[in-house]
């Protein structure tokens, strides 16, 4: 069986590959997972600007095929019209040549009308699809029942949350859509440096979807209170909040800004060994389950998060983290005084963290899914 898998901006820039985005790592393991079960794979990608190294997770023996890359650069949005129909073009001519059984697309839901368009174009193999994100609660609209048209082309969607299963189940049959809970690549040590873990972390894009301002105004609060504690943010650069970040560590002796690339010494993995634990105060998640929380549950470094989308199916309040309301900046202080007044909370929660995630999120029970899927299709 041949399959092709679709995902954009595989590529990454140098330097950076220790930054790969979520939905980026998803898509290169499936495709590993798929050609380790026996099936020939092709990943067929996009390349940005300025990216040119393709990430260690995906085999050598795995072909690659490039189309346009029509999505804007971050921080903007969107995409540019003509670059997306000429991307849509190629596409096509690289399906109907490659002729393979099976195509599996990963990204948000404007990949769903992608699929339809290829399917209005001539494209007829099984078709699956593994959304980030739930479609949204305003589907009454014109873009609500174009969603619903184009689901119907779709042969099976893998969500990988119950929350994203919920939301693309209201929009076609439910036996239509499965979930495959996956696991992390970036490995992270989860011993402590020096056997000492003195800082609270806060690290994602400094953006208000992240609750980077609720961080700030909480660590700013509780930084004088508890002087020998580090309060500590990793952050990519060039977002909304930064010049505050900044301002915040003149001003505050005990608060540390990093804006990536970090400098030499400094790496995730040895922020989060230093880590008494993680806070995540998001309001909205870029991808279902979150990443960023799985990545630290995995290094052993407990996680206050806000309880939004997919956060209550990761974190199990009171056994590997805290949940706490969105926009609460006060339950966001609370929490993370109650860890650092609570010793033996604090004890348990770090115990259970990669333990009590690993149970539900790995990529065992992911791929022996998925191989269970592709070897249920008709391709016939």
């Amino acid at each position: 069986m041949k399959i092709g898998i679709f995902v954009t901006a595989a590529f990454c820039k140098r330097g950076k590959l220790d930054a790969i985005s979520g939905h980026v790592q998803i898509p290169l393991m499936t495709a590993r997972l798929i050609s380790d079960g026996g099936y020939e794979v092709t990943l067929v990608t996009t390349k940005p600007r300025g990216a040119d190294l393709l990430p260690d997770s995906i085999p050598k023996t795995i072909p690659v095929c490039i189309v346009e890359h029509a999505a804007r650069d971050w921080p903007e949005q969107g995409v540019y019209l003509g670059k997306a129909l000429r991307q849509a073009y190629q596409l096509l001519v690289l399906f109907k040549k490659r002729r393979f059984d099976v195509l599996h697309f990963f990204g948000g839901r404007n990949l769903v009308l992608l699929i339809c368009f290829l399917r209005f174009l001539g494209i007829n193999q099984p078709v699956f699809f593994t959304p980030i994100k739930s479609p949204g609660t305003d589907l009454s609209g014109l873009e609500g029942r174009i969603l619903r048209v184009a689901c119907r082309r779709i042969n099976k969607i893998i969500a990988m949350t119950d929350y994203t299963h919920t939301g693309w189940s209201s929009l076609c049959d439910r036996q239509k859509v499965t979930v495959l809970q996956p696991g992390v690549m970036k490995q992270m040590p989860r011993t402590p440096v020096n056997g000492f873990r003195n800082s609270v972390l806060f690290w994602r894009n400094a953006g208000y979807a992240n609750g980077v301002d609720i961080a700030i105004r909480s660590f700013k609060e509780l930084a004088p209170k508890y002087p020998n504690i580090r309060f500590v943010f990793a952050v990519r650069p060039y977002d909304v909040l930064e010049s505050q970040l900044l301002d915040l560590e003149r001003r505050v002796p005990n608060v540390d800004v990093h804006i990536y690339p970090y400098r030499t010494g400094v790496s995730l993995a040895s922020l989060l060994q230093r880590a008494l634990f993680v806070v995540e105060p998001f309001r909205l998640l870029s991808i279902n389950p979150s990443m960023a929380i799985l990545e630290t549950l995995y290094a052993g470094v407990p996680v206050i998060a806000t309880n939004v989308e997919s956060n209550g199916e990761v974190i199990h309040d009171g056994q590997n983290g805290l949940l706490i309301p969105p926009d609460d900046e006060l339950a966001l202080t609370c929490a993370i005084e109650r860890l650092l007044e609570d010793e033996k909370l604090l004890s348990r929660l770090r115990e259970n963290a990669y333990s009590r995630t690993v149970e539900r999120w790995n990529w065992s029970a992911f791929g022996k899914g998925l191989l269970g899927i592709y070897g249920h299709t008709n391709i016939g």
